[in-house]
């Protein structure tokens, strides 16, 4: 299927982020009422896709249930984080941090799985993590949007351990069931420990927001596992590295966020970086 999977993983990403953040712009929605919204809708759409393909049941043994509790946890932690980020900065300014998730999974899957290695994908992932750290570098942040980066920066290192965790379980589950366990844990756990405060008024119009966003996401989640089972960890991130080109658009066009051109810069050169290292695979 060429690399469908991987650009339509991108392009849900991308769609339910802009979604979610014209959520918190147009309606104030809190982030708690976000993050429950968005994982029902979530782990519903998966349920469903789950039950209509008629996926036999895995067999879990110990191994795999422990690989999977490091999936929930995991994303659980990277999942509270981003949305608190999200609440408090614009798309644009978060792009340069967010660009180094990708980069520091395929920097650890490149070290653990020796024959999805590939000199042009290393130079790649060296060469975006310098792009990245100009373009973090480049921006002054107001004391709130310091706060917000910092959630940021835990979300990032929680998210890029647990592709490693979908690859190892993905030896012995689908990735429907995968994403199925995550999003229903993930939904548990936001139901203990980060639940909305009653005093926050959910409308219709953030609902409706929410259940577009977990639309977009619960495809993202779905594809992007299949996508790692198809071409392997390291070669899934180096495109997911596209990413930030796509969320600046929307930014700067959809959201109306100041797109800076350095901003700018730092997405056209991963994208070529990305484009020369695939052409060398």
């Amino acid at each position: 299927m060429g690399f469908f999977y991987l650009f339509t993983s991108i392009l849900a990403e991308s769609t339910g982020k802009t979604v979610d953040k014209l959520n918190f712009k147009r309606n104030k929605i809190d982030p708690r009422q976000s993050l429950l919204i968005v994982f029902i809708v979530m782990t519903m759409f998966v349920l469903s896709y789950a039950l209509l393909t008629r996926q036999p049941f895995p067999h879990l043994a110990p191994v795999t249930i422990a690989l999977l509790i490091g999936i929930a946890l995991f994303s659980f932690g990277g999942n509270v984080f981003d949305e608190l980020s999200l609440q408090k900065n614009d798309l644009s300014l978060r792009e340069p941090l967010v660009d180094f998730e990708p980069i520091a999974t395929g920097l650890i899957a490149y070290m653990l799985y020796p024959d999805e290695r590939n000199p042009a994908f290393l130079v790649a992932f060296i060469l975006g993590a310098l792009i990245v750290r100009w373009g973090v570098h480049r921006r002054k942040l107001r004391k709130h949007q310091i706060k917000g980066m910092s959630y940021l920066l835990l979300a990032v290192v929680l998210y890029a351990i647990v592709p490693v965790f979908y690859k190892e379980a993905l030896e012995y589950l689908s990735p429907t069931y995968i994403a199925l366990f995550r999003l229903s844990s993930i939904l548990v756990l936001l139901l203990l420990f980060f639940r909305p405060k009653r005093s926050r008024r959910v409308t219709g119009k953030m609902i409706k927001y929410g259940i577009w966003a977990g639309f977009a996401y619960a495809i993202g989640a779905v594809v992007s596992l299949y996508a790692i089972k198809t071409y392997g960890l390291v070669l899934t991130m180096l495109f997911l590295m596209l990413g930030p080109a796509m969320r600046y658009l929307a930014g700067q066009f959809i959201l109306k966020e100041k797109v800076r051109r350095g901003e700018v810069l730092s997405s056209l050169m991963l994208t070529l970086v990305v484009a020369i290292a695939a052409f060398y695979r």
